[in-house]
C-alpha cells in the first residue's frame, strides 16, 4: 500500500508496510534469513505497530523526513508506529537485523486496566513521542531482553508466550524510561544548575538566619537579580526566599524551646524575629500552635510539623 507524500515541491512514495498481528498474541517476531539481506535501496515507509529491531551486523543510517541517527553492528532501534522512516546502508553490504512488531495498545489494554490504564497512557506517550537508535553499550539491560525474546521467539520452548510477554513487559518499561530520561536531560541540567546556584544562598541562610538577612544580598551570591531568585525559589522549592527564612528561624526556634529554659522573648531575638508578633504569626502558621503551647507539650515528646514542606 502507497501513499504520496510533498516535501519541498517533490513527490515522493511512502509505503505502508502493514502487518497482521498473530492470533492471541501482541508480538509479531521477524527473524531469520529473510532478514539477512541489502538495506541499501530501502524506501520510506511507516508501519502500524511499534518497530523495535535490533542490527546483529552492519552500518548505515536510520533516516525520517528530518534528520538521521548512525547505526552499526549490535545496535537496535525503536521505531513508533506511523513513523516515517527509512533504513540506509552501503549497496554493497549485506546485513542482518531481526525485528518485533508490537501491539502496544492492545498488550496494555490487556495489562493495565481501569485505575491502572493511566500508567498505561504514561508508557505509551514517552515510547511514541520519539525515535531510538541505541549501541547496546549504551542501553544493555533494554538489548538483553530484546535478544532474550527473540530467541524465545526462535526456539519456542515450554512456556514461551508467557516468557514473551513477561519480556515484553519489562522491555516496554525500559524504553520509556530510556525515552523520558534522554526528553528530560536538558531540563535536568537546568534544574541541576538552578539547585546549584540556590546552594549558596541555603547555606548561607543555615548560618546566618539569627541576623537581618535582605533578599537583595542573598541574590548576590548567586550573581541573579532579586526578582530570578525569587523565581527560583518558587519553580525549585516551592516557596519564596522569605518563606525559607522564616522556615529556618521556627526550627532553630523549636529546638531552642525543647532543649532549653530561655523565656520564649530571648529566643525570638536569638532566632532573628524582630517583634513577638511577626514570631508568633509564624510560629503559628507553620506548626499550628503558640510557642508556649508547643514548649508544654515538650514532656508528651510532641513532634513539630513544618507544613510549609508541602510540594518537596
Amino acid at each position: 500500500m502507497e501513499r504520496e507524500k510533498l516535501q519541498n515541491g517533490k513527490s515522493r512514495k511512502v509505503e505502508y508496510r502493514y502487518y497482521e498481528m498473530p492470533v492471541n498474541s501482541y508480538v509479531l517476531p521477524l527473524l531469520g534469513e529473510r532478514w539477512v539481506t541489502n538495506y541499501g535501496r530501502d524506501s520510506l515507509h511507516f508501519h502500524n505497530y511499534l518497530e523495535i529491531g535490533y542490527c546483529y551486523y552492519g552500518k548505515g543510517s536510520i533516516v525520517t523526513e528530518d534528520r538521521s541517527w548512525e547505526y552499526e553492528s549490535d545496535t537496535f532501534t525503536v521505531i513508533p508506529k506511523n513513523y516515517i522512516h527509512r533504513t540506509r546502508s552501503n549497496p554493497e553490504r549485506v546485513e542482518k537485523w531481526e525485528y518485533l512488531f508490537v501491539d502496544m495498545d492492545g498488550f496494555f489494554d490487556e495489562l493495565y486496566q481501569n485505575e491502572q490504564a493511566a500508567i498505561a497512557g504514561l508508557l505509551k506517550e514517552n515510547i511514541e513521542k520519539k525515535v531510538q537508535v541505541c549501541a547496546v553499550g549504551k542501553n544493555p539491560e533494554a538489548a538483553s531482553v530484546i535478544r532474550f525474546t527473540l530467541d524465545e521467539a526462535r526456539n519456542r520452548k515450554k512456556f514461551y508466550k508467557e516468557s514473551m510477554k513477561g519480556c515484553l513487559q519489562t522491555l516496554l518499561v525500559m524504553l520509556a524510561r530510556s525515552a523520558a530520561s534522554e526528553e528530560k536531560a536538558s531540563a535536568e541540567t537546568e534544574k541541576g544548575m538552578r539547585e546549584n546556584r540556590l546552594g549558596v544562598v541555603l547555606e548561607y541562610i543555615s548560618t546566618h538566619y539569627s541576623e537581618n538577612i535582605c533578599i537583595s544580598d542573598l541574590a548576590e551570591l548567586c550573581y541573579v537579580s532579586e526578582t530570578h531568585l525569587r523565581r527560583l525559589f518558587q519553580e525549585v522549592m516551592n516557596i519564596s526566599p522569605l518563606e525559607y527564612i522564616n522556615l529556618v528561624r521556627i526550627q532553630a526556634a523549636c529546638h531552642e524551646l525543647q532543649k532549653t529554659d530561655k523565656p520564649v522573648d530571648k529566643i525570638r531575638s536569638e532566632v532573628g524575629f524582630e517583634t513577638a508578633s511577626t514570631f508568633n504569626r509564624n510560629f503559628r502558621k507553620l506548626v499550628n500552635m503558640s510557642p508556649n503551647e508547643w514548649r508544654a507539650k515538650k514532656q508528651q515528646k510532641a513532634n513539630y510539623h513544618i507544613s510549609i514542606y508541602k510540594g518537596w
